[in-house]
């Protein structure tokens, strides 16, 4: 089986993980701002409980206020840690072939965008103002050859880090390639053992 479907799936036999990534935490900064808020107003909430209850039978109108205000801070949990969890899933993966950016939420995107390190003319590291350069962190964009397309990554952590590490596989990548050229080796004339297995992994990710 090699490296086959080995860290995440989709990983082809003969593919190297190198390292992976995701968005700097100061993403979700105003979302635990808010949520410690809502905390401190749930504490003060249940340690005044019982003048609440006094307040709500005195006040009958107020009842149906309160149910909602339950209902909306029930609802306010379960999108905090929705937001949480979809920060974890969502990650751009660096191996020694291509660039994968996976946009992935818990219920409704899962989304694989991957570019061939070969297909990367230029890169640009951008880390501007005082919290990016004091937090370490920044956007990369990636200028792929004989397109106006650019791929940026927002907000990478380290983000130096990840450039070197992309330009190392990248310059690999291409030596790996002008040997296999020199040897009469194109890599687009694998066998057709290679192609088959190849179209046999792709059809085994979508499923």
């Amino acid at each position: 089986m090699g490296n086959l479907d080995k860290y995440f799936k989709g990983q082809q036999n003969q593919e190297e993980l190198i390292c992976f990534f995701r968005q700097h935490w100061i993403v979700m900064i105003r979302e635990f701002v808010v949520f410690g808020l809502f905390i401190i107003v749930w504490l003060l909430t249940v340690l005044n409980m019982g003048e609440i209850a006094t307040f709500l039978k005195n006040t009958p109108s107020m009842e149906t206020i309160f149910a909602i205000g339950f209902v909306g801070s029930t609802a306010y949990i379960h999108y905090f840690f929705l937001k949480l969890l979809n920060h974890f899933v969502r990650v751009g993966i660096i191996t020694d072939i291509r660039l994968i950016d996976h946009k992935k939420t818990l219920y409704f995107t899962d989304t694989l965008e991957t570019t061939d390190l070969n297909n990367i003319q230029d890169m640009e590291q951008c880390s501007e103002g005082l919290l990016p350069n004091i937090l370490s962190y920044g956007d990369l964009k990636i200028y792929l050859t004989a397109s106006s397309t650019i791929k940026t990554f927002s907000k990478v952590p380290n983000p130096q880090f990840h450039f070197r590490c992309i330009s190392r596989q990248k310059e690999e990548r291409q030596r790996i390639m002008r040997d296999r050229d020199a040897a009469g080796l194109h890599y687009p004339q694998n066998s057709k053992n290679n192609v088959a297995e190849n179209a046999k992994d792709l059809v085994y990710y979508n499923t």
